[in-house]
């Protein structure tokens, strides 16, 4: 009796759990176009809400073997059934200190030339809507030459839970691989768009048509599309809306911290450094290390013989050539966003914008308070690191720095921010308010409360006993590049939902309520703007009113983000000239050769021509930083 009774119970006990597996089993969401089943998955949960993801969704042909440096190709088919499940592959790039943190080692090779893919956010109730939802394009920064898009500071926080937005990230071609200009390289071509070379921002595009001619199955509304980028994200932003291909591919834009520079086709092939000559003779040597410089010559003479040889180019070979550069962070050395007479005017982008021919939509621009801190700190011409010997311990004794000259690292840090603000927010909302009807708007972000009194156990993780060293984050990185993105996205560090390093020390616990009361208005902002490209109304109200810049009734206005702790949100009106900022400088108690050395890094991603540069450094100090 007590055998069938146990058998009973066994039974039932599996009964029970069958139910139960059955009743919490994974939910499947699905969209399904006129010819294929999209399945996706949840990305995250938190407090009965859900963000949903589709993720690495192909929107072209991989760029492989004779794709190499071609326009993308339309993909032949998709199957009856893709389960949008598995993140894509980054694009082929070099890691930098900041991949180290999520166990990438810093300055190797990654990612992969197949990685045309994109990937689409939204929350649960986003996915039930019966309406069709704006959508936002994010396009990651990085140089041009590395990021992801599928990067957790943009995907993993509360902006897509917190909002009734589809948010759409994507791949594209980076480095030598998304820009690069060789003549003739295509000339056999029956496709015109293949004798660019902005392979890149033809990626771009690429993904932004699939969007116009899929998102309305995925609940986006494909007649209001906003494109966002950070960055070098935000000058492709700066892009779409200079070229012709793109007018009617979305319907407004946001750059944070973009520019208006680009480099020229002459410079993009023939550069001793970084041009497309100088690579192929690099690669004919290494295969040949004793080639003559004749045979050399002979063979970069043949085109037919370099072309196929630059396509069956080894991947690593090609991009491990470039430069790393530590003012900029870790990033390669190449040329991009080229004017090129198909997808960028020949007289590039600062010459579209100055002639008002950039196309007529709402924008906004914006930079943050002190951008070159990011870099500054990660740069051994600024900052020593006395605890570097101790590395094989923990690599976060990197993060220990100290500035090299501390008044020279606040006044350089002051100026390259001026000028970053007076390219990137000054002169294109001048230039979009004189010329164009659409509204435009500016920002700063001044944000500067990360841990002020940091102790070095919480940097490594472990105590050293007797040994006290602190670390002053605001005054090291401030409010520097990139600093608003976990603000726009509500990222997990900010949210306090992230463990790594980076997200452990950036962050203070005790400013945690005020800074995400900042990251949740900025995110009201920025959502009204996709609605309808008025950034004060719809769907939310706020607090303060962010008024348009307008140039041509003189309120060059522009709005501060801070927490309330500081100056909070607020209007301002403070423009700057190029010569505001060479007065500035040449106004500082530092030597004539730290004035000198400030302009000479900030024409390094000058919009001016080079007749105007020769002028400045003839002019300015009556000379004395005039070049040979």
């Amino acid at each position: 009796m007590s055998k069938i009774l146990n058998k009973t119970i066994v039974a039932l006990v599996l009964l029970m759990l069958l139910l139960v597996s059955t009743l919490y089993a994974e939910e499947s969401y699905i969209f399904k176009t006129n010819k294929t089943e999209f399945i996706g998955s949840v990305a995250k949960e938190k407090r009965d809400k859900k963000t949903i993801s589709f993720v690495g969704i192909p929107f072209a042909k991989p760029p492989v073997g004779d794709l190499r440096w071609k326009a993308p190709r339309e993909l032949d088919s998709y199957p009856d059934t893709f389960k949008a499940t598995t993140l894509p592959n980054r694009c082929m790039q070099v890691s930098n200190f900041y991949d180290s943190m999520d166990g990438i080692e810093g300055g190797s090779i990654i990612g992969s030339e197949d990685c045309l893919y994109l990937n689409i956010y939204l929350s649960e109730k986003a996915y039930k809507s019966k309406e069709k939802l704006p959508v936002v394009f994010w396009i990651h920064g990085g140089g041009n030459t590395w990021g992801y898009s599928a990067s957790n500071i943009f995907t993993s926080g509360d902006f897509i839970l917190d909002h009734d937005v589809i948010l759409v990230t994507t791949n594209y071609r980076l480095g030598p691989f998304g820009w690069f200009a060789y003549s003739g390289l295509n000339q056999d071509s029956e496709n015109p768009l293949d004798s660019s070379a902005n392979f890149g921002t033809l990626d771009i595009i690429k993904s932004l048509e699939w969007v116009n001619e899929y998102i309305s199955f995925f609940n986006g509304d494909p007649e209001n599309i906003t494109i966002f980028g950070e960055s070098a994200g935000a000058r492709n932003v700066i892009s779409l809306m200079s070229s012709p291909l793109s007018k009617d591919l979305f319907q407004r834009g946001i750059s944070q911290s973009g520019y208006l520079g680009s480099d020229s086709l002459e410079y993009s092939e023939n550069n001793e450094r970084a041009g497309s000559l100088s690579l192929l003779k690099h690669l004919i040597k290494s295969e040949n290390p004793n080639i003559a410089d004749e045979e050399i010559s002979n063979f970069m003479g043949n085109k037919f013989l370099s072309k196929e040889f630059l396509r069956s180019a080894n991947a690593n070979d090609i991009i491990s050539y470039y430069r790393v550069r530590n003012d900029t962070g870790g990033l390669i050395d190449v040329p991009n966003v080229i004017p090129d007479g198909v997808v960028i005017p020949m007289k590039g982008i600062y010459g579209v914008y100055r002639d008002g021919e950039m196309h007529d939509k709402p924008m906004i621009f914006g930079s943050t308070r002190d951008e070159d801190k990011l870099f500054m700190f990660a740069n051994d011409a600024f900052v020593e690191r006395p605890l570097a010997f101790l590395r094989p311990i923990s690599e976060y004794f990197d993060l220990y720095v100290k500035p090299k000259d501390p008044k020279f690292y606040d006044v350089y840090a002051r100026y390259m921010a001026e000028s970053w603000k007076y390219g990137a927010v000054d002169l294109p909302s001048d230039f979009t308010s004189l010329n164009k009807s659409s509204n435009v708007y500016a920002y700063r972000f001044d944000w500067d409360e990360q841990n002020s009194d940091l102790g070095l156990d919480q940097i490594i993780g472990f105590n050293i006993p007797g040994v006290n060293i602190n670390l002053d984050l605001p005054r090291l990185l401030g409010a520097g590049h990139a600093m608003e993105l976990a603000f726009i996205f509500k990222s997990g560090g900010l949210l306090g939902e992230s463990f790594d390093a980076i997200n452990d020390i950036m962050y203070d616990e005790d400013n945690r309520e005020t800074d995400l009361d900042l990251a949740t208005k900025m995110g009201k902002y920025w959502v009204n703007f996709a609605y309808d490209g008025n950034p004060n109304s719809i769907p939310y109200d706020v607090d303060t009113e962010w008024m348009p810049w307008d140039a041509q009734k003189g309120n060059e206005r522009f709005i501060v983000f801070d927490s309330v702790n500081d100056k909070g949100i607020a209007m301002f009106n403070n423009t700057l000239s190029a010569n505001s900022i060479l007065q500035g400088i040449s106004s500082e108690s530092i030597t004539v050769d730290q004035k000198c050395y400030i302009i000479d890094k900030m024409f390094n991603r000058t919009t001016l021509t080079d007749e105007e540069v020769n002028e400045i450094y003839r002019t300015f100090m009556s000379g004395k930083c005039a070049r040979a």
